[in-house]
């Protein structure tokens, strides 16, 4: 990983400008919104003075960086949902999210009994303007409400949320990723990925955070009315700090699926890998890496958890990322 300077082209509404201060993205995965935050000097034309930004809406932005010998590639597509205009030092900084902005935003009142998850997905994506790309679902949200544990957990009942409340549930229930990519709506299968190498010297800092303290194991109780019956389901090691969830109405199945979800996210907790290094476009939440060079046990995969990618006229083109050992 080489630290380029990139070429960066910020397009706001349709308008162009390579003057940039600083550039911010957030890449957060786990059913988020990613974030950005564009700096920006003020009136560098009149078209771009503070009236522009003063009357500007939720307009679209694009961020395009074009690292040297390499072509032009789209770092970041967004919503601006916050302008903050600097009269004195003469700058503009634009805050907001990516184009699920869109879904976050719109509250929805329907239940889709009679469509899978998929056609929902679908349909949430054309009334945005988002190109689906998903995988297409058998199972109707209907069967899904028949079942105590899914009727919580897709609060129809309530009927309130928004449309990314409604897709991200769909998705856990699916076991899929949901993202927006761009002004792509990806709705898929969680699919095992190759690990990519991390040499500890191409980072620039590198830190290994461990905690001591974790609950080592996970236990779940539950009443269920039907059966009568009381549920109780645990993993982990039996000895030392244990976590205990108390849920009603649970079968066996359930309660095993419950404990072993949450024993991994705390197992997410143990190791946290750290690493600052030069900026590239390939690493993303929900991307294994394989960290090799320390000489230790701590070369092992790493699951991506959020990557934090920075470009500022003083470092050039950096990164951060943050990432959890995978437990076997």
């Amino acid at each position: 990983m080489q630290n380029n300077v990139p070429i960066v082209r910020v397009t706001i509404d349709g308008m162009v400008t390579h003057d940039i201060i600083a550039i911010k993205v957030r890449h957060l995965g786990y059913y988020g919104a990613d974030r950005f935050m564009v700096d920006i000097p003020l009136g560098l034309t009149a078209a771009m003075d503070a009236n522009y930004f003063n009357t500007l809406g939720s307009a679209e932005i694009t961020v395009e960086v074009i690292v040297p010998s390499s072509v032009s590639l789209i770092l970041f597509i967004g919503q601006i949902d916050n302008v903050r205009i600097d009269i004195l030092d003469r700058t503009v900084q634009l805050c907001g999210r990516d184009l699920s902005a869109r879904l976050i935003d719109t509250e929805i009142s329907e239940a889709f009994l009679n469509q899978t998850s998929s056609q929902i997905v679908q349909l949430i994506a054309a009334r945005h303007g988002l190109t689906p790309n998903v995988t297409p679902t058998s199972t109707s949200v209907g069967q899904y409400y028949e079942l105590d544990h899914a009727r919580s957990v897709l609060g129809i009942n309530s009927r309130s949320g928004s449309e990314w409340d409604l897709l991200s549930r769909l998705a856990q229930l699916e076991n899929f990723d949901l993202s927006v990519t761009g002004t792509v709506l990806n709705f898929n299968m969680n699919t095992a990925q190759s690990p990519l190498a991390l040499n500890v010297h191409d980072c620039i800092n590198l830190y290994i955070d461990v905690a001591k303290t974790l609950p080592v194991s996970t236990s779940v109780k539950s009443w269920n009315t039907r059966s009568k019956n009381v549920i109780s389901e645990s993993s982990g090691i039996a000895i030392g700090a244990s976590a205990s969830l108390i849920k009603p109405n649970l079968t066996t199945g359930q309660a095993q699926e419950l404990v072993k979800y949450h024993q991994k996210c705390l197992m997410q907790h143990s190791s946290i890998l750290i690493a600052k290094m030069p900026g590239e476009l390939d690493l993303m939440p929900a991307i294994p890496v394989f960290l090799y060079g320390t000489e230790s046990t701590l070369d092992q995969v790493y699951m991506i958890d959020s990557v934090v990618r920075e470009i500022t006229t003083d470092q050039g083109f950096v990164q951060t990322l943050r990432a959890h050992a995978l437990i076997n």
